[in-house]
């Protein structure tokens, strides 16, 4: 049976990086040029193109970045993560990094791990066990199921690709985002969406605060 996180498109470009809170050229660059991003093929011409694992991969690359690894070396190490583990990359306990180079573990265990720096596949200890992979919560298969989307903020929206069809969630409900930010942009106040939806305004104004950052 296929896995559908890697096998069906859900997000376009422009969606994934309007949820990730970057630029789309540098997704598509990602994930033309550079390979880094999983794509498949798009049902219709102008269809999205990702999977739900292409948004947790590029969640990732933007943490990693935001830890202090440079472009180059997220680019280089994960080219080869790629080429030893291919679909296997993410899975749970495989990846950390060493505050310069992506590390991979080639034991694949957490009991006697084995940690190589990715570039010059030369054995390392990791110094960093890394808060990006905080953002992932794996399934029985040690395969991420879900993915903490650090552009809202606060934590409490996540994708996860069992429910809304991999769409942004509040974590806990399935509540979308686009359930809080198409009333808003309609002209719903902020106290009638959080009454109507049962939901907190703490989430709401941090939902469309990431909205209105973006559209600005």
């Amino acid at each position: 049976m296929e896995d559908t996180r890697f096998t069906i498109p859900l997000y376009t470009i422009t969606e994934a990086a309007y949820h990730l809170r970057m630029s789309p050229s540098t997704l598509r660059y990602w994930e033309g040029k550079e390979g880094l991003i999983t794509t498949v093929s798009p049902e219709t011409s102008r269809g999205a193109n990702l999977p739900f694992i292409a948004l947790v991969e590029a969640q990732l690359y933007l943490k990693l970045r935001s830890e202090g690894l440079s472009l180059q070396a997220i680019t280089s190490g994960m080219k080869k993560v790629r080429e030893h583990l291919g679909s296997s990359m993410l899975k749970k306990e495989t990846l950390a990094h060493d505050g310069k180079r992506i590390l991979i573990n080639l034991a694949r265990t957490s009991n006697a791990p084995e940690w190589t720096r990715a570039p010059e596949m030369q054995i390392a200890i990791p110094q960093i066990i890394d808060d990006s992979l905080r953002l992932i919560s794996w399934d029985d298969l040690q395969y991420p199921q879900s993915i903490r989307l650090t552009a809202y903020g606060d934590g409490s929206i996540i994708a996860d690709h069992r429910f809304a069809y991999g769409r942004p969630i509040i974590q806990g409900t399935r509540i979308r985002v686009e359930d809080i930010t198409q009333p808003f942009r309609a002209g719903e106040t902020i106290m009638n969406i959080c009454n109507e939806l049962s939901v907190s305004i703490q989430i709401v104004e941090s939902i469309i605060r990431a909205h209105l950052d973006r559209a600005a």
